[in-house]
């Protein structure tokens, strides 16, 4: 009695299996000039956001010092704030990786399923493409994290600005913010999504401040740049359906 490939009798690679037949069809089946829409308008963005990143970390580290006293004002009344230490570490999570990527790749899964070659490609590439926008600030300027916090016991070795942290979730969760938003019909159920957005990007700021990890700079700047990425992300979506 002959028994099916041990590879055929996994959901899992049956499922992962469907879901790469259907992406190479739907991709087959996408017109060019949308594609083309869409890696032209992420080449250019990118290249912008390159730009604004450059810009923003050296007029930052030409003005350090002032830079410093107000970030030392900055974490020393959020230290005193309510989020103690062991509460900063569990809020932070949300814009570490073990996070990120399962949701990136969540998404990018459904996106095919769901018939959106383009989309599909865009979730992971918001996700990678953001990070050497992050690098560009690190490469220009070696910014020591702080040590004010538990003798800098939660930051890593890492050059500081801007924080990777804030910049890569606003890749993610507003890409999948701006697809709700879109989505709905409701403008209170909008408002919800926005909501909602700002407030994981605003409590993982505050929780990477009081566990000592970034300079409240740091985190300002990885909004600015995590903004700039999404919009062009969004905006490469946009154009290659039109």
């Amino acid at each position: 009695m002959s028994s099916a490939p041990s590879d055929k009798r996994w959901l899992v690679v049956r499922a992962a299996r469907a879901t790469a037949t259907k992406f190479r069809q739907d991709w087959a089946a996408t017109p060019g000039a949308a594609k083309r829409r869409w890696v032209a308008k992420l080449a250019v963005g990118f290249v912008l956001s390159a730009l604004l990143m450059v810009a923003v970390t050296l007029v930052a580290k030409s003005n350090e010092p002032a830079l410093r006293a107000w970030d030392e004002k900055v974490i020393r009344l959020v230290e005193r704030g309510p989020v103690s230490f062991s509460n900063a570490i569990l809020l932070e999570s949300f814009g570490n990786l073990t996070y990120l990527i399962p949701v990136t790749l969540a998404a990018a899964i459904v996106a095919a399923r769901a018939g959106r070659p383009l989309l599909a490609l865009t979730f992971p590439l918001a996700y990678v493409l953001q990070r050497p926008l992050v690098l560009i600030g690190w490469w220009l300027w070696n910014r020591r994290r702080p040590e004010m916090i538990a003798a800098g016991i939660a930051a890593p070795p890492l050059h500081s600005f801007p924080s990777g942290h804030v910049a890569l979730m606003l890749a993610v969760y507003g890409l999948l913010a701006w697809l709700w938003i879109r989505a709905s019909r409701s403008m209170a159920e909008r408002a919800l999504a926005a909501l909602l957005l700002a407030l994981l990007l605003l409590t993982v700021g505050w929780a990477r401040v009081r566990l000592g990890a970034h300079w409240p700079t740091d985190v300002l700047a990885g909004y600015f740049i995590g903004l700039a990425w999404l919009a062009t992300v969004i905006t490469s979506l946009r154009r290659s359906t039109h």
